[in-house]
């Protein structure tokens, strides 16, 4: 076969070849999401399950032990977060109040400044009341549906992590039949190389996480905003969406802060907002994330596209572990080493080009 039509007949084969696997993370999505969170939460625990087996301890019980701890730390923020829940939905009247005193202070200023009626703006806020009406139902059965999707995989994801965890033995040999011309000491390789980049990724996550929550709980305290240590715990559990959850994090305590607060406190909230976004950004989570997970942001970025458009929000969560663990498994095999190279991170230029 002629040079130019081997190469025109590979590129064709891999330009399929990703269609197909893109066709199909879309039609399984719901299955390989269940798998994909309860892999990395395998690979999480693992450290812990193996501590524990080195002790003497069965398998068995180490697993559930390390499930246990799991469910404790997930409870005692469930429960942080629902205390806070709470006082807020016993002072929702006095929210509602504060909501319309100001919006009619909004509606003054329209008045005098922008020369809008007050006629104009309640008809257009009546045909946009009548128009959420109309799709209450789509919406209610749509978040009906959701929350019965997440109650199923709230309970199946553990259930999955112990079979990884129990199997992993299983598993191994499994992969080792199918690469049967792959060394034994490569497959160990990057099976070891992939929890650690995990573990790594996700205890730096929850480190960071953990940060941006104790500095927002004491800035918004200082600052006099209500339900302080709920948006401080929210800012830090929503960056768990990277780059998208500390946006939305910062939307409820500004929008809070403009109803409750003075300008000049809103003002400050949002300076300090700005702050904690800037110095996480920029320090924290380079610092603590980035050594961990040697993807380039160009990658990552567009890793985080792929798995918003495929997956949705879990696509968002899941992007940059599964993309680490496919670095991983492009690093050890020689074939996929040159993709491996271009997920990593661009050497420093040495001198000029």
């Amino acid at each position: 076969m002629p040079t130019n039509s081997l190469y025109s007949f590979r590129l064709a084969s891999v330009l399929i070849s990703m269609c197909l696997v893109i066709i199909g993370l879309y039609w399984m999505k719901d299955i390989l999401i269940l798998l994909s969170f309860a892999l990395i939460f395998a690979l999480l625990l693992l450290p812990i399950c193996s501590k524990l087996e080195s002790k003497g301890l069965p398998r068995l019980f180490s697993i559930a032990i390390s499930l246990l701890i799991t469910l404790i730390i997930i409870a005692t923020i469930i429960s942080l977060l629902s205390l806070q829940m709470a006082e807020f939905i016993s002072d929702w009247p006095i929210f509602i109040h504060k909501t319309e005193k100001w919006i009619s202070s909004l509606q003054t200023f329209l008045s005098r400044n922008l020369n809008i009626s007050r006629k104009k703006q309640m008809t257009e806020l009546s045909n946009q009341t009548i128009s959420v009406l109309k799709n209450s139902g789509t919406i209610l059965t749509t978040t009906f549906g959701t929350m019965i999707h997440i109650i199923t995989s709230l309970i199946l994801i553990p259930i999955f992590v112990f079979f990884f965890l129990y199997y992993r033995n299983f598993f191994a040999a499994f992969l080792s039949k199918v690469f049967p011309n792959t060394e034994t000491n490569i497959l160990s390789g990057i099976m070891n190389k992939t929890g650690k980049v995990v573990q790594s990724y996700l205890i730096g996550l929850f480190m960071v996480m953990l940060s941006v929550a104790v500095i927002n709980c004491i800035g918004f305290s200082w600052m006099g905003v209500e339900y302080p240590i709920f948006f401080g715990i929210l800012s830090g559990l929503l960056l768990i969406i990277p780059y998208v959850g500390i946006w939305i994090a910062t939307i409820f305590p500004i929008l809070f802060s403009l109803i409750s607060l003075s300008p000049a406190n809103t003002v400050a909230v949002i300076a300090w907002v700005a702050a904690v976004q800037f110095v996480e950004g920029n320090f924290i989570t380079p610092l603590v994330v980035g050594s961990k997970v040697s993807v380039n942001p160009m990658v990552a970025m567009f890793a985080l596209l792929i798995g918003e458009l495929i997956w949705g929000i879990p696509g968002l969560i899941l992007a940059l572990p599964l993309t680490a663990i496919m670095k991983v498994i492009f690093d050890h095999v020689p074939a996929l080493e040159a993709y491996g190279y271009l997920l990593g991170e661009a050497p420093k230029r040495s001198g000029k080009m």
